[in-house]
């Protein structure tokens, strides 16, 4: 699952109500986009990764996202902030396909968005990113920075991992911060708390997906890969604004 639209069960699943109106005010948000500016249509992403080290994967993709035009963001955005994951050495791709963003040990590029044709070169060259073995991240939190002046502000997330695949960890993780980068909610210079949980319960983050709250918090629900037709709550983000700010 990487952004496809249909995200809601059918009804009468076991989907939870609380996951099933997330998702929906969550879609909603996103067909409407970004702002009422010119708009790059059905545009991919995508990560070439040599080797994953999940805090410079995190940081590395709100960089990315962050560091978008705004046709290509809200365009981007539009398109449930679609990806494809590829492995490769992005130092050795350099010469015909030129990364957009990349980490400072160059283990993780990233490229676009763009037309998905424009992609394809690059898609053909390599494998899709495969890892199947549940992703293997601290039991402790952790506390990462934005690169940018600092803004003293605070940002935390959570993330399921129970029964997370490597590969999928990064479709989930990717969407969660990219797109809450996209809508302001994680900017340059911030501080990104980031913990892990093996499962996150909606009835404990009923306020997060509460839609009234939807403008100032980020969630990732999406179906579960044994059965689509069950919600799952994946990630939840939400700034913490620092004393005197609105």
């Amino acid at each position: 699952m990487n952004g496809h639209p249909a995200l809601l069960p059918r009804p009468g699943s076991r989907a939870d109500g609380l996951l099933a109106g997330a998702a929906l005010t969550r879609m909603t948000a996103l067909r409407h986009g970004l702002g009422e500016g010119p708009v790059s249509h059905g545009l991919t992403a995508a990560v070439v990764v040599a080797r994953l080290e999940v805090p410079s994967f995190l940081t590395g993709a709100a960089e990315f996202a962050l560091g978008l035009p705004p046709a290509q963001a809200d365009g981007w955005y539009r398109t449930f902030t679609r990806t494809v994951f590829l492995s490769g050495r992005p130092a050795a791709l350099a010469a015909r396909h030129p990364h957009r963003h990349a980490t400072s040990t160059g283990d993780l590029a990233w490229y676009g968005p763009a037309r998905r044709g424009r992609l394809q070169p690059l898609s053909r060259l390599l494998h899709t990113f495969e890892a199947p073995a549940p992703i293997a991240v601290s039991e402790e939190p952790l506390l990462l920075t934005v690169p940018g002046p600092a803004t003293h502000r605070t940002v935390t997330a959570v993330l399921a991992t129970r029964r997370v695949s490597t590969a999928a960890y990064l479709v989930h993780a990717h969407h969660l911060i990219t797109e809450a980068a996209l809508r302001g909610l994680i900017r340059s210079g911030d501080t990104l708390r980031l913990a892990h949980r093996p499962d996150l319960h909606p009835e404990a983050f009923r306020e997060a997906l509460d839609p009234s709250r939807a403008a100032v918090v980020h969630t990732r629900v999406a179906p579960v890969s044994t059965d689509p037709h069950r919600l799952r709550l994946y990630g939840v983000l939400s700034p913490e604004h620092p004393e005197g700010e609105h």
